[in-house]
């Protein structure tokens, strides 16, 4: 047996450890390096070191699959890569260390022309990547920028879309309670508010007529304050008639749909009772506890399920995201979906790491008499009934109801109407009870004592089948008896299908009503399709038996009346001739099944014009009295007011209205009137001043620079208008609303301003504009150094990857390279506390550790901007942490030889096995290959990789332990820790019961 000296022994390790075990042939050095920017609707615009050979561009494998998520492995070489693409019948590897490749499973040689290993990087040669991945990549060496095409589904595109539906999450029913909520409800004693108003001129054959409406808003003793105002002159005489007016008082818990509080809102005035028969007009008081933002979600229903582990899974709720896991690593996932009011649809869409996605469908109807399990919701209303719209009579009457929510199934109802105005009785009862069984089957039952008892029940498939039926039973004569009815019943029906690769359906309802005198029943038929731009639609409908008529008129006095119409239209696309767009035609006949004769045809053309203008041109005749008419109609859309003409004539009778609307607004920003042409009553309005904050007080000041931009994003819809004050204006909120407020930094005209806050929430005031400012600074650079120690100096790393994060998110904000020096810098960074780090993958393709992982560091809002600077990574080679350790085995000084506590020891050393020579202490030995003769190793731990093994052996060494790394062979890929050596197997299963003790229950023997 022969030796090898400890130096020799210590360079052939070195040698191992930097990745020569396997020879390879000497690489040729590239003719140039370049930083190229790579732009593709998938990436955008980004920066990709490049190495030229000739006019051959190599580029970085792992990075261009990391762009494009194309799933990968490193080898256990820790410089080659593998997986499967486009799909897991496709695997492919590439191994620069044998100079091997697989595409589509093939194994072929790599020759070594066509790669080059660097130092943070694999690149490779065009040719391989258009074999291998399908992407075709030119790249231009004047204007150094690149691009690709792909002749495959790119992973990165479909998790853009998945990402972009990601950031639009929102429930439509909760406050995002992510951010701050800057600007609460702000009660005001008075706030002048809104107007709406409507002028109209009429003239017809019989004289002329002129009319207006007055409907005003605003927020008065801390409530909101609607009325309207009505005149009409005819003749000499004017009419003035004052209808809803009004006072309420909304309590917070009002705004707060998913809490059940006792008093939400207090109105007195003119209201209107909430009774389930007849609804009555009061001049009173009202009280409810019912919330003013609606309540949406009912239920909490769990779906979970498993599908392939590290799945990513999306909960779907009428097609929108709102949303999404990734399944463990058993591949279990789980959601609390919420359940809404109407009609849910839930879709739970799964995408495998193999590029498989499966949908799945639910479906479930809820309506709004539900309450969530363990609310109850009342209604009192009291007061005078009004005779007319400004007078009042003697009569009073109340009203109160109240719903409990005995579970999220069962929701029971109870009210009463006391007064004389309600009926011949002065007092009636109304139970009620709402059932929903299955999730999908729904049941409900009303009980009107002396009045009527009524059963409804429906269902609503995923496959969109709708089936409904309601069942009434009459008691004595009442309102509700005016044909002397018995009881009714009937059914409706909804079939979808597809035609012509459409989906289409039919809808067949009937009804019969049982008379004191017999019996009517009829039966509706509706059927509705679209063969390109045209859609088509036939209606029948007519009587089974009994007595049957649709229409006092003649013209429909008929038992079977079948109704077509075909309709055409175009969209408003800018792709459009002007003279095209927004064209909509329409063609109607009526006709008698019975009689066989058509009744009555009509005709509609109508042409967007002008841009936001619209006019319209229709006939219809009369078949059967032979008359005709004509309406012609215009109506156009300015900014401030909405005007609209129409023409009516039949025979020798015409009516002409010429009519103008719109509604003002006093914006307390800019101390302003502002007109617009849609109504405003009962919704909300904000303006957004950004501004300069020069003095860093987060206030305005006069004289601070306003900032002009759109740059504006709210969670829900509105108006949006950039005044010439450089206010922004957004109307058509919602009173009382919640909404969250993102501002778009890339809308911003000086890309070096940036808010403090990017989003925040707010409450939309009732009838009157809020102010919201918007203070702004200019944004953060920084700068720092990556190097790594070699040789005992200190050299700077190109190329290298730094991943950007904003702490308290989940995203890298960006990734940051460095120049070929090592140093760094980025900018246009917002306030607030960041996280850096080097990628991970280049790490282990460097084999080197880092002496700090993460660098933390914040940006503070200063009008100047903050600088950051002295980010510095500084890294080692792991390489020569391990020779390090040999060394210290190594040195000649401390060669005594004793006995150890684990009864290990000196072996006699091979070619191919290094040891340590006093075992006694916290030593570290590497065995690269198989031994000649056979030792038995205690295993404590296994590592997938050189850096993982190195950490775990260092656990050990820490606790006073010789530690020895068995490097992988055919056998396994992975490395083994072992804590002993020894010649026989007694010694070695004497060791295993003291390490499963200290170390790990799951330690072992192996013989090498």
């Amino acid at each position: 047996m022969w030796k090898i000296s400890k130096p020799t022994k210590l360079v052939l390790l070195l040698l191992f450890l930097l990745g020569f075990s396997n020879p390879i042939q000497a690489q040729q050095e590239p003719d140039g390096e370049a930083l190229l920017i790579l732009s593709h609707p998938s990436t955008g615009q980004v920066y990709l070191n490049a190495l030229f050979f000739g006019d051959k561009a190599y580029l970085p494998v792992g990075e261009v699959l990391s762009l494009l998520y194309i799933p990968n492995e490193r080898l256990s070489s820790g410089k080659g890569l593998s997986g499967v693409f486009p799909d897991k019948k496709n695997p492919w590897s590439i191994d620069p260390i044998q100079n091997k490749i697989m595409i589509n499973g093939k194994e072929e040689t790599l020759p070594a022309d066509k790669f080059f290993l660097g130092d943070t990087d694999l690149y490779f040669h065009p040719d391989y990547y258009l074999r291998i991945f399908g992407l075709q990549f030119t790249v231009n060496i004047l204007n150094l920028s690149a691009s690709f095409t792909a002749q495959y589904p790119l992973p990165v595109e479909e998790r853009q879309k998945r990402e972009m539906l990601r950031k639009n999450l929102q429930s439509n029913n909760k406050t995002d309670e992510s951010v701050p909520m800057l600007y609460d409800r702000e009660r005001k004693f008075l706030s002048l508010g809104l107007m709406d108003y409507v002028l109209n001129f009429d003239k017809t054959d019989q004289g002329t007529n002129t009319s207006f409406q007055l409907r005003t808003g605003m927020e008065l003793l801390g409530g909101d304050f609607e009325g309207a105002i009505a005149g009409n002159q005819n003749g000499k005489n004017i009419d003035i008639d004052y209808s809803g007016l009004r006072w309420r008082y909304v309590l917070p818990g009002a705004m707060k749909p998913e809490k059940n509080v006792l008093l939400t809102t207090i109105t007195a005035g003119q209201i209107n009772t909430s009774s389930q028969t007849n609804s009555l007009a009061l001049t009173g008081i009202s009280i409810s506890n019912n919330p003013v933002v609606p309540r949406q979600e009912l239920d909490v229903f769990i779906i979970d399920g498993y599908t392939e582990a590290d799945s990513e899974v999306e909960l779907l709720i009428g097609g929108q995201l709102v949303d999404f896991s990734r399944a463990d690593e058993v591949g279990y996932y789980r959601f609390n979906a919420p359940i809404s009011f109407g009609t849910t649809r839930l879709t739970i869409r799964i995408y495998t790491p193999n590029g498989e996605v499966i949908t799945e469908d639910r479906q479930f109807q809820i309506p709004f008499t539900f309450l969530p399990k363990g609310f109850v919701t009342y209604n009192i209303q009291t007061g005078f009934v009004q005779n007319s719209l400004d007078s009042l009579s003697d009569n009073r009457a109340t009203h109160g109801d109240v719903a409990i929510g005995l579970s999220n199934s069962v929701t029971v109802r109870a009210g009463i109407d006391y007064g004389n105005p309600f009926g011949e009785n002065k007092m009636y009862h109304v139970y009620g009870i709402s059932t929903r069984i299955f999730q999908q089957y729904l049941f409900n039952v009303d009980v009107l004592p002396d009045r009527y008892y009524r059963a409804t029940g429906s269902v609503f498939y995923a496959n969109n089948v709708n089936i409904s039926t309601q069942v009434t039973e009459y008691v004595g004569s009442s309102e509700f008896t005016r044909e002397n009815q018995i009881r009714d019943a009937n059914l409706n029906v909804f079939l979808p299908f597809k035609l012509f690769g459409r989906f289409t359906g039919i809808r067949v309802s009937g009804e019969k009503i049982w008379l004191e005198g017999g019996f009517r029943s009829n039966i509706q038929a509706d059927f509705n399709t679209q063969i390109g731009r045209v859609s088509t639609r036939f209606n029948y409908r007519g009587d089974i038996a009994g007595n049957f008529n649709l229409s006092e008129n003649e013209s429909w006095n008929t038992k079977g009346l079948l109704t077509s119409s075909l309709t055409y239209s175009l969209p408003r696309s800018p792709s459009l001739p002007v003279f095209v767009r927004g064209i909509f035609f329409r063609g109607q006949m009526r006709y008698d099944v019975k009689g066989n004769k058509p009744i009555a045809w009509n005709t509609l053309f109508s042409q967007t014009l002008f841009k936001h203008g619209r006019f319209t041109l229709g006939y219809e005749r009369d078949m059967i009295n032979k008359q005709g008419q004509l309406q012609v109609g215009f109506l156009y859309d300015f900014n401030a007011i909405r005007t609209s003409s129409q023409f009516n004539k039949r025979g020798k009778s015409y009516a002409a209205r010429q009519s103008f609307s719109g509604s003002l607004a006093y914006d307390p920003a800019g101390k302003m009137i502002l007109p617009s042409n849609r109504d405003q009553i009962g919704r909300s309005g904000i303006s957004v001043r950004m501004f300069v904050d020069q003095n860093n007080n987060e206030k305005y000041d006069e004289g601070e620079e306003i900032v002009p931009a759109k740059a504006v994003q709210l969670d829900r819809s509105a108006n949006m208008v950039l005044g010439s004050d450089g206010i922004l204006r957004m109307s058509q909120m919602q009173s009382y609303w919640t909404y969250k407020m993102t501002i778009d930094i890339s809308s911003l005209p000086d890309p070096s301003l940036a808010p403090k806050v990017t989003s925040f929430n707010l409450v939309a005031e009732p009838n009157r504009y809020k102010q919201i400012d918007v203070p702004l600074y200019r944004t953060g650079t920084i700068e720092g150094m990556a190097i790594i120690n070699k040789n005992g100096e200190k050299q700077g790393i190109g190329g290298l990857r730094l991943l950007l994060k904003k702490v308290g998110s989940k995203d890298f904000l960006e990734t940051i390279r460095t120049f070929s020096d090592g140093g760094f810098y980025t900018f246009s960074l917002l306030p607030g506390k960041y996280t850096l780090e080097i990628d991970p993958a280049q790490l282990d393709f460097l084999q080197a550790k880092i002496v700090q992982e993460v660098l933390e560091f914040e940006i503070k809002a200063l009008s100047e901007g903050d600088y950051i600077e002295g980010l510095n990574f500084e890294l080692n080679p792991i390489s020569e942490e391990l020779a390090a350790d040999m060394a210290e085995i190594s040195d000649p000084e401390s060669e005594e030889s004793e006995d150890v506590e684990n009864e290990a020891t000196t072996a006699e050393e091979t070619p191919d096995f290094f040891s340590d020579s006093k075992l006694g202490h916290s030593k570290l030995s590497i065995v690269i290959e198989k031994e000649q003769v056979p030792y038995y190793y205690v295993i404590v731990a296994t590592s997938p990789d050189k850096t993982s093994a190195r950490i775990e052996a260092q656990k050990f060494i820490d606790k006073g332990k010789a530690v020895w790394i068995i490097f992988p062979n055919n056998e396994t890929e992975n490395y083994r820790i072992a804590v002993g050596k020894y010649k026989d197997y007694k010694s070695a299963a004497k060791a295993l019961e003291k390490a499963k003790i200290e170390s790990a229950e799951t330690s072992w023997i192996l013989k090498y």
